[in-house]
């Protein structure tokens, strides 16, 4: 859970979700809608700031943390965790 606040705006919440693991076999039989995509890619871990711009890319890495981890939810500021 990321708690974003920016100046004038009332703070927003934003959730990320574990959607789980997909294998192989799974990753293959995803069919994307090329109409509504321009790109799409998977990346390891020290991409993900360069695709995902400030705040997001920080919240992906704090997930992936909790998932390595075992530590369940992780409250976030802009990005950053604070518990």
């Amino acid at each position: 859970m990321d708690w974003v606040r920016t100046q004038g705006v009332p703070p927003l919440v934003a959730y990320l979700y574990d959607g789980g693991v997909l294998g192989e076999d799974e990753l293959r039989a995803i069919r994307l809608q090329e109409e509504e995509l321009l790109s799409w890619r998977l990346v390891e871990r020290e991409e993900i700031t360069a695709h995902l711009p400030g705040a997001l890319g920080l919240r992906v890495l704090a997930a992936l943390d909790v998932l390595a981890d075992g530590s369940g939810t992780a409250e976030l500021e802009n990005g950053r965790r604070v518990h």
